[in-house]
């Protein structure tokens, strides 16, 4: 019955609400840092994000010395209360403000509705049970165990975000913070996304118009695209997170490239709170490194080409100064949580081994390196023959061809709209530049496209730079195509937006993928409990083993793993803090 999903959806609508307070509550407190006053929506949504950064460099040192627990998620609601405490006035006028917003408000409660109870449905993402979960369990139950990885080698990749899924992890949600924490990001960026598009829709000048705010409205389709599957948001996959992170960081750059005004305060603000993102998506996911760090050099290049550091030296060197913080306080931890949990400052890379006695073996390592570079190419192909020739390409471009929303149609509307480019370009050849963000902004998506190529050539580990470089591409076509009335091209934006968007409501039909009636579980639904053996390795550590062919641990008691190694022994006898270690670790053991 509909009176049934009230509770439940309710429950997540209110936690939302609350903890979107509690981490723009913690971004006031660097807005503040930086000078930045809490004068419009726009910097209210950054506030979000940057004080979600900030937590998870929080929460990777906390972890050093504590679980994430109830404690944690305490101290820094009180910091949120006190800064939003302090800024009520500003936070009030907003709320004032946002009332007069009644196309905003009927869009963002629509789309609220419908991601709420997209929320409801069981967690059944593969990876989410094989490792998410369990990675989330170890975060909750002990401070950085060592040697994680020997117990199960996908707990030694170094994800900063499953620190905030325990956060989450708390009160009504402990054991199912998979319900809110991938959708509460999802509503937040949407939010924003909404937000642009109807601006853009209002805009009435060439001057006034934010390439940012197209970017944003070519991905919304894109976003509620995860909402097909019943289970598109109840989950931990990092790769949802990347998309987001991904996606911010490429506005944030369209800002930085628009918006350089004489105003060096505000400058600042541009290259601080873009190096955040960055920072934070180098902890997410190994993947997204050589994106953030092409991004990095493209505004280092342009901000040098600009003349900025010999105008004001001084200032320069405050904010080099600045940036060098953060990425210590960021990177530093995240190297030291990675030789925690494996000897290896970024397993599974082989640079970087600790000599510590809960290191990974090495051929282990290159062990799982090989395997991840084979079936990023052709799932369960044979070592050997994947990366000895290049026979794997043919079914690797039928599957980027399946993959229609993901990969192919951004692949296609980036070939049109830069079509539409260079033949706006000559035509308008000999006349003033077009004022878009030129083809140098697409080099950070180029540059991660070729290196993703040629070296884990999976689709999901880039479908925030397809996505982004799409709507990058439309950004240079509507600005090449000057020559054309204003509100004619924003017209072919927002026909664009919704031919994506009807292909998404047909996939939503066409699976029949309706909204949820209310759960048995209190209105959710989760997964049910999987069947396990026990396993006494060598040393008579007692382990948890998924029965028959199952590959999933899900919620099964700590330790659990699929591949149980006899060489594995606690640390410290009967001691699961004090972690795990091969015997005689000289020769590789199994991988997962």
């Amino acid at each position: 019955m509909l009176l049934d999903l009230i509770a439940p959806m309710s429950q997540v609508l209110l936690s939302w609400a609350l903890f979107f307070l509690l981490f723009s509550g913690i971004g006031l407190l660097i807005l503040k840092l930086l000078g930045k006053r809490l004068a419009s929506g726009w910097v209210w949504l950054d506030s979000f994000w940057l004080g979600w950064a900030l937590s998870i460099a929080v929460l990777q040192i906390w972890h050093f010395g504590f679980p994430v627990n109830e404690m944690i998620l305490l101290i820094l609601s009180a910091v949120a209360l006190f800064q939003l405490f302090n800024q009520r006035e500003s936070a009030a006028g907003l709320l004032a403000q946002l009332r007069k917003e009644r196309a905003y408000l009927l869009a963002t409660a629509l789309l609220a509705l419908w991601l709420s109870n997209r929320a409801l449905a069981m967690p059944t993402a593969y990876d989410t049970g094989f490792r998410d979960i369990q990675a989330v369990m170890w975060i909750d139950a002990y401070p950085a165990v060592p040697g994680l990885g020997n117990l199960f080698s996908s707990l030694a990749f170094n994800h900063s975000v499953y620190l905030y899924d325990a956060l989450l992890d708390a009160s009504i949600w402990s054991g199912r913070s998979h319900h809110i924490a991938t959708g509460l990001l999802l509503m937040a960026y949407m939010a924003q996304a909404v937000k642009s598009a109807l601006k853009l829709r209002s805009c009435q000048s060439e001057a006034a118009i934010r390439w940012s705010w197209i970017l944003f409205t070519v991905t919304i389709p894109y976003l509620l695209f995860y909402t097909v599957d019943r289970s598109g948001i109840t989950h931990f996959l990092t790769d949802t997170v990347v998309d987001l992170v991904g996606f911010l960081c490429m506005a944030y750059l369209l800002d930085f490239l628009q918006d350089w005004i004489p105003r060096e305060s505000d400058k600042q603000y541009l290259i601080l709170r873009l190096a955040l993102l960055v920072l934070v998506g180098f902890t997410i996911k190994q993947t997204f490194i050589v994106f953030g760090l092409a991004v990095a050099a493209t505004v280092v290049f342009l901000w040098l080409k600009r003349g900025a550091y010999r105008r004001d030296r001084e200032r320069a060197v405050r904010l080099l100064r600045l940036t060098m913080i953060m990425a210590g306080v960021m990177i530093v931890p995240w190297l030291a949580r990675g030789v925690v949990s494996s000897g290896y400052i970024a397993y599974p890379q082989p640079v970087g081994r600790v000599n510590v006695d809960w290191a990974i073996p090495h051929e282990q390592l290159l062990n799982r390196q090989r395997a991840m570079s084979t079936n990023t190419r052709i799932r369960g192909g044979v070592q050997a023959e994947v990366l000895g020739s290049w026979d794997w390409l043919g079914p690797w471009l039928q599957k980027f061809a399946r993959n229609v929303m993901p990969t192919m149609l951004p692949s296609i509307i980036s070939a049109g709209a830069l079509g539409l480019y260079a033949a706006g370009r000559l035509r308008n050849r000999g006349k003033a530049r077009a004022r878009g963000p030129g083809l140098l902004a697409l080099a950070p998506l180029l540059i991660m496209l070729i290196f993703w190529f040629f070296t884990f050539p999976e689709p999901k580990y880039v479908r925030y730079v397809f996505w982004s470089l799409a709507a990058l591409s439309v950004i240079l076509a509507f600005e090449a195509w000057s020559s054309v009335a204003f509100r004619l091209r924003i017209i072919a934006v927002y026909g664009l937006a919704a031919l994506c968007l009807a292909y998404v409501a047909f996939l939503i039909v066409a699976r029949q993928s309706y909204p949820l009636p209310a759960g048995p579980d209190d209105g959710f639904y989760d997964h049910w409990p999987i069947p396990y053996d026990q396993y006494v390795t060598n040393s008579g550590l007692q382990l948890n083993v998924p029965s028959g062919n199952g590959t999933q641990c899900w919620q099964a008691p700590l330790p659990c793993t699929r591949y149980p190694d006899a060489r594995l022994e606690a640390r410290v006898p009967g001691e699961l803090r004090h972690g795990f270690r091969i015997a005689n670790s000289a020769s590789a053991g199994s991988t997962d």
